[in-house]
């Protein structure tokens, strides 16, 4: 490809300042998009404002499951929780305040990734291009605007893996252990990149082990004791009990489909590297959270995982590869090999652009119609009580509460942890009023919209005296 490039980089200069600018616009479009719309796209996005509004309504964040009305379990820890919540005293909106904490968490992810970059080499042009690969990736730019608590505990996690490899001297390795124990209390499943990252040090910088495990350590047990104190135990019912999933190999594979194959060169050019290396890539603080973040991405082979459980993987490939690609660190040969490279990765990178540009557009047009007749949608729940639909940040944005969070019970459900068929009759029985939803149920329900609803719930829905399509896309279902 023609254009100067980075001694030993693939691609040119021209190349790594354009993906840098197109990862600047498209996280600050979407973003800023996204913060004048009522709802965000995610599911999970709406039922976390909606544990928001029902902490600030009840004053409980983790409330016992049972028959009472409405149903909701959480499956994360409060720290972004709390940063909401702080916010909204404050006096800013639940939905704004939610968006804001999460996009601080992708400010603090870029900074994490820059520094790190940085400190093992990667300089000007180079730089630019390593941290613009973020804009290829579906999983942070999508992630990017909304209310969630992945992008807290990927960036912890960044930032402690960041220290532990390139820090100096006992107060930045301690802060590493507290940046990897504080992405536990944003999401705790974090706790097994965490993990990864203290056996790094243990087996390759056992002389700074010392003040990152104790502080590791530490800010685990006084989180653990002030969770405990503030929340009591039904918290550690939520997190623990309530976790578990129900697998799906199909779900597994659509989502490398999504997440993995757009970046396939990518990812492979890692393994490459480990092997061309030998010994020494392998002992790169960087590789051992690639390999942490690949095993655990397995971890989606659960009904409801998705793209969160790629961001890991994508940040330590972004870490990994973006000198190799954009600077002096690929040693290339320069045969034929290395004429054809410059295409390949350069058709790799603009295409998974261009899924990502599809996607945000795609999403938001769906936002968007869903705004232009929100009233109307609003018009069509039960005037009285919590009311029946499948996404719950409709509900918040109607200024209703959602009766129900239906993947998590329906989840619990099919563990046996939870009866659903009280909650069932009651709906077959026109007793919760009518259902909004966004799929016809009369038809086959298939994906996510079938994970998300017992069979009786499913079964009620069809057999209802009205279905009727609205205008927005969604279906009003009555009895």
């Amino acid at each position: 490809m023609a254009g100067r490039r980075s001694p030993q980089g693939i691609l040119p200069d021209a190349l790594a300042v354009g993906q840098f600018a197109w990862a600047a616009v498209i996280l600050l479009a979407w973003s800023g998009w996204l913060l004048f719309l009522p709802v965000d796209p995610d599911y999970t996005a709406g039922e976390l404002l909606d544990h928001v509004f029902r902490w600030k309504e009840t004053g409980i964040l983790y409330p016992a499951l049972g028959g009472d009305l409405p149903l909701r379990v959480l499956n994360y820890p409060p720290l972004v929780f709390v940063f909401v919540r702080g916010l909204t005293e404050l006096g800013v909106p639940p939905l704004l305040a939610g968006r804001l904490v999460n996009g601080l968490a992708v400010a603090v992810l870029v900074g994490a990734i820059t520094w790190w970059a940085r400190a093992r080499g990667a300089r000007g042009t180079t730089l630019l291009g390593t941290v613009g690969l973020l804009g290829a990736s579906f999983p942070v730019v999508y992630g990017a605007g909304q209310f969630h608590v992945e992008m807290w505990a990927v960036a912890a996690t960044a930032t402690g893996f960041a220290l532990a490899d390139r820090g100096r001297g006992d107060f930045q390795l301690g802060l590493a252990g507290f940046a990897l124990a504080v992405g536990c209390f944003a999401k705790h499943t974090q706790v097994v990149p965490a993990v990864v990252g203290l056996a790094w040090v243990a087996v390759h910088r056992r002389s700074d082990l010392k003040p990152v495990l104790m502080t590791f350590a530490a800010t685990g047990l006084a989180g653990s004791a002030a969770l405990s104190l503030a929340f009591g135990v039904e918290a550690w019912r939520h997190l623990l009990v309530y976790t578990v999933g129900t697998f799906s190999a199909g779900n597994l594979a659509w989502q490398s489909l999504s997440h993995v194959a757009p970046w396939a060169m990518l990812l492979g050019v890692v393994v490459w590297r480990a092997g061309a290396r030998g010994p020494a890539a392998r002992a790169d603080a960087a590789w051992w959270y690639w390999c942490g973040a690949l095993l655990w991405s397995l971890s989606a082979a659960r009904r409801g995982a998705g793209y969160p459980y790629f961001l890991d993987l994508h940040v330590a490939t972004v870490v990994l590869v973006g000198p190799m690609v954009f600077g002096g660190a690929g040693g290339w040969s320069d045969g034929w090999l290395r004429r054809v490279l410059p295409w390949a990765f350069a058709a790799q990178i603009l295409g998974a652009d261009i899924g990502v540009a599809v996607a945000s557009g795609l999403n938001l047009d769906r936002l968007r119609r869903v705004e232009a007749h929100l009233g109307a949608l609003c018009d069509e729940f039960d005037p009285t009580g919590p009311v029946l639909t499948e996404e719950a940040g409709l509900a918040r944005a109607c200024q209703r509460v959602p009766v129900v969070h239906p993947f998590i019970t329906t989840s619990l459900a099919a563990q046996g942890r939870w009866d659903p068929v009280p909650f069932e009759a009651r709906v077959a029985s026109g007793g919760l009023g009518p259902a909004v939803l966004p799929f016809d149920p009369r038809g086959p329900v298939r994906g996510a919209h079938a994970d998300r609803w017992t069979p009786g719930a499913l079964s009620a829905f069809a057999l209802a005296s009205s279905v009727q399509a609205h205008p927005s896309g969604w279906w009003i279902v009555r009895w």
